[in-house]
């Protein structure tokens, strides 16, 4: 079932539905004008509550979510039922959707709690919606957290995007 990655797609779709996400990850550098390679999935944190939980587990239907087995590139996934008594029980879920790879994790190695994750995160309109992404330095964390070799060539990029970008004190 592996499709073409369309964070379009899959963003709208969560907004659609209201749930209470925050992209992480290699996507939500570049959604912040970072220049990393291309990446293979979409990762978003996403709030652990029942009703977003409902909301986003519509949301996955609506994708047509299948559990992945493998990496974004594979196409091994299962078909399972994914509600909100699945999510309520994994702090992981990594799919293959007919918009692409997708993950959603409720606590992000390396980064804060959701509740200040998102109170830390950036609005940035894209896609006729308003998308919110983790704030450069919690995504920094979690690619530190994360030490694989990928991450640590995406760090060096991260931190001098921020150099560079940093605002005159």
């Amino acid at each position: 079932m592996t499709e073409q990655l369309s964070p379009e797609k899959i963003l709208k779709t969560l907004a659609h539905h209201g749930v209470d996400f925050v992209v992480i990850g290699g996507m939500g550098a570049i959604l912040q004008g970072v220049e990393l390679p291309r990446t293979l999935d979409l990762d978003v944190a996403a709030s652990h509550s029942k009703a977003n939980l409902v909301r986003l587990s519509d949301a996955l239907r609506e994708m047509g979510a299948r559990l992945r087995i493998g990496a974004p590139e594979d196409d091994e996934s299962i078909e399972a039922p994914i509600d909100e008594r699945m999510l309520q029980n994994l702090y992981v879920v990594t799919m293959s959707t007919r918009f692409g790879p997708f993950d959603v994790l409720f606590e992000p190695p390396g980064m804060p709690p959701y509740k200040d994750l998102r109170r830390r995160a950036a609005t940035i309109a894209r896609f006729g919606i308003e998308v919110p992404v983790a704030s450069l330095e919690d995504i920094v964390a979690s690619k530190r957290a994360a030490g694989r070799e990928k991450d640590a060539a995406h760090l060096i990029i991260l931190l001098e995007f921020m150099r560079d970008n940093r605002p005159p004190p």
